[in-house]
């Protein structure tokens, strides 16, 4: 043994390979097979690293924000809905933040016509502004029309949340639903998922709907921000005063039958998230 440099167990073992197999190659391996792709293996490793004080919840909650299980989460999501009537879709209020900018028309679109040879042209090129002017604004919609709609000034917590859906979310469901039992959808912003905005809404009776992470393809006030910041963008603001003064006249200005065509697309979004496995849509 002293001429391969180690003890008589491994020798054996080989010679012992040798003499059944014909060759001392290593073979397949047994067992369970790793739920894991080495993509996601690295990602795992990366998590453990940053967040070595974590708990093992918090360390599962950011596993899961890679992406991991969002898929079949959202499609779960969406075929539990996939029976929903239209009544079901009309008692649904939804909600968002957004920030608009002033003089960022690429935020609503923005087109020129040129021929082949000036696509790189100055006059038909819009120049960026790195740091605009902008306004944070929260709003919700149902297929009753826009609801209430809020300029915020400040940071976003928990009691800032609480104090914009006494103020303007209650109101809201007042004017469009009246005393009727309401489903109220925002997303899974850490403000929003408070205890005590949970209490608040529970004290108020308000049923708040589950939803499904980094869906916004699922909620149609998307569309509605769209269309807003196309309005403000047309109005021209130059000061933060104009701006806020804009997106009040322009949210005034969206019709109901608007917001009722974004409510019938629901359907569609839902079979588009089958389609798609709980992938991303259109």
């Amino acid at each position: 043994m002293r001429y391969v440099g180690c003890s008589q167990s491994p020798v054996s073992k080989t010679w012992t390979k040798c003499k059944q197999h014909g060759k001392v190659a290593k073979g397949k391996h047994t067992g369970r097979l790793s739920k894991t792709s080495k993509r996601q293996d690295r990602k795992l490793k990366a998590i453990c690293l940053e967040n070595r004080k974590c708990t093992a919840k918090q360390m599962r909650n950011k596993w899961e924000e890679t992406g991991v299980n969002i898929s079949k989460r959202k499609l779960q999501w969406a075929k539990e809905r996939q029976s929903w009537t239209v009544d079901d879709r009309m008692k649904v209020i939804f909600s968002d933040e957004s920030r608009i900018c002033i003089g960022q028309g690429d935020d609503a679109g923005t087109f020129v016509w040129c021929h082949s040879n000036e696509i790189y042209a100055d006059d038909c090129l819009k120049k960026t502004c790195k740091f605009p002017q902008s306004l944070m604004i929260w709003g919700c919609m149902s297929g009753n029309g826009t609801g209430e709609m809020d300029v915020i000034t400040s940071s976003i917590n928990a009691q800032v949340y609480i104090d914009i859906l006494d103020t303007f979310l209650i109101p809201s469901i007042q004017r469009m639903f009246g005393v009727d039992e309401i489903i109220f959808q925002d997303d899974n912003a850490s403000c929003h998922r408070a205890k005590t905005v949970k209490t608040f809404l529970e004290e108020r009776h308000i049923r708040s709907m589950s939803w499904p992470a980094n869906s916004p393809d699922l909620n149609p006030i998307e569309n509605l921000w769209w269309k807003l910041k196309k309005m403000v963008h047309d109005k021209a603001p130059t000061c933060k005063s104009d701006l806020a003064t804009a997106i009040r006249e322009s949210w005034s200005q969206i019709a109901e039958e608007y917001c009722l065509s974004l409510i019938k697309s629901v359907p569609q979004r839902l079979q588009a998230v089958i389609k798609a496995r709980g992938g991303a849509t259109k």
